[in-house]
């Protein structure tokens, strides 16, 4: 079975100068500092859109900030290593082109046609006439910066767009033409699938999510794992996947959400593969690429 990659931002913290979430948060509160613990990231973009709002105008504003923020990005050698495991797909809820940044032989060729969503959002990278991988931008990207998914009207949205991928009721339309989608336990039940949208990926391959902390505000994903579980039951899901993190014990802070976070993972039919941060993030990293390489 093929292998699948998403990564989040903690890739970017590998990097010199990069811009983190937590970050890029402060930097768009301005002078209207707020408490952030314990607040989900989709509450506090919802705070800081409001704050944003009375004072800047109107949202589209907002997430143009964001694009210039993240346009100068830096990419570092643990992408250039993940795309050395040969993965057809690499998903990233990363807006930015960090990746793409790896060689610059890499002639790219963006293939969405999505102005506000991100079920079918990937770019192209190519070596020659030879495509390398595909790059889904799950959560948007900032030369689109309508796409950027944040707030709960995004995220909402974006699952209604999920859910009719995955029934069978979503369809667009391309060089003309109305494509329609089959149901995924059609899809499953045929073997046959129609490379569409990443969400398949979540079904139809071995999925390795590292670098990214699965935050529970993270509602898109977390309603694929619980579609993906409940399919299971029918015997119909053969795929695995896989999450990367470190030992509990060097979680330094929520640590008892990072327990509820593992056992629903677990319950979620997630493997948890444990690597430990004691001798650098580098380390774990390569220690992570090593893993997923060793894996079928």
């Amino acid at each position: 079975m093929n292998k699948t990659i998403l990564y989040g931002n903690g890739l970017n913290y590998l990097s010199e100068n990069a811009i983190g979430w937590n970050d890029l948060l402060d930097k768009l509160m301005k002078e209207k500092k707020f408490e952030m613990n314990f607040l989900p990231n989709i509450m506090a973009y919802e705070r800081i859109r409001l704050n944003w709002n009375k004072s800047n105008g109107k949202l589209p504003h907002l997430k143009t900030e964001i694009s210039k923020l993240l346009k100068d990005q830096p990419t570092n050698r643990f992408y250039e290593e993940l795309l050395d495991i040969d993965c057809l797909n690499y998903l990233t809820t990363n807006y930015d082109y960090a990746v793409n940044k790896v060689a610059p032989e890499f002639s790219i060729k963006n293939n969405s046609t999505e102005e506000l969503y991100s079920i079918r959002r990937n770019t192209s990278l190519f070596l020659g006439d030879i495509q390398i991988a595909k790059i889904w931008n799950i959560h948007g990207e900032i030369d689109h910066p309508k796409s950027i998914m944040l707030g709960l009207n995004h995220y909402c949205g974006s699952i209604g767009k999920i859910d009719g991928y995955l029934k069978g009721t979503y369809d667009f339309f391309s060089k003309g033409q109305k494509t329609k989608i089959k149901p995924i336990e059609e899809k499953l039940e045929l073997n046959e699938f129609d490379g569409h949208s990443w969400i398949e990926l979540f079904f139809n391959s071995n999925i390795h999510i590292a670098g990214f902390g699965l935050d529970f505000s993270e509602i898109d994903l977390w309603w694929i794992l619980n579609k993906r579980v409940r399919l299971k039951e029918s015997s119909l899901i053969k795929n695995q996947i896989f999450y990367y993190t470190k030992p509990i014990e060097e979680v330094k802070k929520e640590i008892e959400v990072e327990k509820r976070r593992r056992e629903i993972l677990e319950i979620f039919d997630v493997k948890i593969q444990i690597i430990s941060t004691n001798d650098g993030y580098d380390k774990q990293w390569g220690e992570i690429v090593k893993r997923i390489k060793s894996h079928s």
